[in-house]
């Protein structure tokens, strides 16, 4: 008889799990968001014309190597080994790792081992009881086994939990791989800057020396008595005006070395002996991997995080939606019961329990749809962020496009500018020992010259600064063969 009661529980435990294996997870399935972008860019113009519109995962993923800059590439290299954003990026995958082992073990059955003693007593005391206290009978009782208890789910709502983790997980790879492409920019935008406020600042000197010269050239006719104090003053106050640019440059200069070395997570000033002598100005080649439109949304990880956090709440409408239904728990027990320790191990300790037991939504059907539609609206909201992130990903290209190809024009322009304002200087400087005009067209020149030369090497250094933006909306400076 006890043979046929254990194998009648063991067929209904057999058939409810065939019953509900076959059950459908409800609420939405994911399906990709099919998001029209335009068929190509436009042109990138160069300094020789347009650049070819090729792509390649692999230049991408070490764009500024086409910079050519060995210094630049170590401090990239440093920078993504040392960064602390970087870091912080891969405690957040760490966190959704163990987020999605959570939701994946939630489907397994819970099993706890239990151990319990109890002493009941009763009865009333009487004055000859050894201690009145105590009470004149009592029995024991012994337990220790494992409590199991296991939710089975009908409806899919632990396995909507489990896709909802895994696309968070994937969301966050993909929020690393942003802080990459974010920090290898950063570092070459800085770099390029410090180079280039260097090359700035050599030119001040350079000019500040050429205007001493000069100036010592006007004290001596001030001497000889060939000219008026004046013009010895003018020349003065012009020097001045000019090593007056000497301290902003300095404190700049000082500022980005400090940028460098936080965004390599190292101590602020340690750079600086490295990066003190002056160096080129990182000058990008002919050739610009670009790609199709369409290649943004498989490279920019900030498309790809929004794509998987839409994938992710739309699991999520189905872990709210099973609330609907109804639950179903089975809880047991298994181990050994007596009343004395002697009969703990006898054959008639051992006890087994199944509880089936169901939960059926009644009087909360309204809140459980309130969240539904809460969930609903989230993911609403999330498929309209996700839309966003592409137009403005494809907005950022098109800019960056734009800003290469008419800054290198600009930069042809004050090369040109500072060409004429050099052979204007030495013009003007002729003419004036030669007593033909005034000097006031030397400093005219003068200041012309300085303001073309410096205007001319920002130009250089934004050029690479608008192809650094460009590799950045391209979404380059990870690699898709891994983390």
């Amino acid at each position: 008889m006890k043979e046929l009661h254990k194998a009648g529980i063991t067929s209904a435990i057999a058939l409810l799990m065939a019953v509900f294996t076959g059950c459908k997870a409800v609420g939405p399935d994911y399906t990709p968001v099919e998001v029209a972008v335009p068929s190509e860019w436009p042109a990138v113009e160069t300094s020789v014309g347009s650049a070819a519109q090729t792509a390649d995962s692999r230049a991408l993923a070490q764009w500024w190597t086409t910079l050519q800059d060995p210094v630049l590439g170590s401090l990239i290299e440093r920078a993504l080994a040392g960064n602390k954003d970087l870091r912080i990026a891969l405690t957040r995958i760490r966190q959704s790792r163990a987020a999605l082992g959570a939701a994946q073990k939630q489907l397994d059955p819970s099993v706890n081992g239990s151990a319990q003693y109890r002493r009941s007593q009763s009865g009333t005391p009487t004055p000859d009881d050894p201690d009145p206290a105590l009470f004149t009978s009592g029995s024991d009782y012994f337990n220790a086994g494992f409590d199991a208890s296991w939710e089975i789910d009908l409806f899919g709502k632990k396995h909507r939990s489990i896709e909802a983790a895994a696309a968070e997980l994937e969301a966050s790879e993909e929020g690393y791989r942003s802080v990459l492409v974010s920090l290898a920019s950063e570092t070459a935008n800085n770099y390029v800057r410090l180079r280039t406020l260097q090359k700035q600042l050599e030119i001040v000197y350079k000019n500040l020396q050429l205007q001493e010269k000069i100036q010592a050239v006007l004290e001596d006719q001030l001497a000889a008595g060939l000219i008026d104090s004046l013009r010895v003053r003018q020349s003065r106050y012009n020097i001045e005006t000019t090593r007056a640019r000497i301290p902003g440059y300095r404190a700049s200069i000082e500022e980005i070395s400090n940028t460098l070395a936080i965004l390599l997570g190292a101590m602020p000033g340690e750079l600086h002996e490295e990066l003190a002598d002056p160096g080129p100005i990182p000058v990008p080649g002919v050739e610009i991997a670009v790609g199709i439109p369409a290649d943004i949304l498989r490279r920019r990880p900030d498309i790809r995080s929004a794509e998987r956090m839409l994938a992710a709440q739309t699991a999520r409408i189905g872990a709210a939606t099973a609330d609907l239904y109804p639950s179903f728990k089975l809880s047991g027990f298994l181990g050994m019961t007596a009343a004395s320790a002697d009969a703990f191990f006898s054959d008639n300790s051992p006890t087994l329990s199944i509880t089936p037991f169901i939960s059926v939504p009644v009087f909360n059907r309204g809140r459980i749809r309130d969240q539904i539609e809460i969930q609903n609206a989230v993911q609403e909201r999330t498929l309209i962020e996700y839309e966003n992130t592409v137009l403005d990903a494809i907005k950022e290209v098109r800019d960056a496009i734009a800003a290469y190809g008419e800054e290198q024009k600009r930069y042809r322009i004050l090369e040109n500018g500072a060409a004429q304002a050099r052979a204007a200087l030495e013009v003007a400087d002729e003419r004036f020992r030669s007593g033909l005009v005034n000097f006031l067209d030397v400093l005219d020149a003068q200041r012309a010259l300085l303001t073309f030369e410096e205007n001319q090497v920002s130009s250089r250094g934004t050029v690479t600064q608008d192809l650094i933006k460009l590799y950045k909306a391209l979404g380059g400076g990870w690699d898709p063969d891994g983390i």
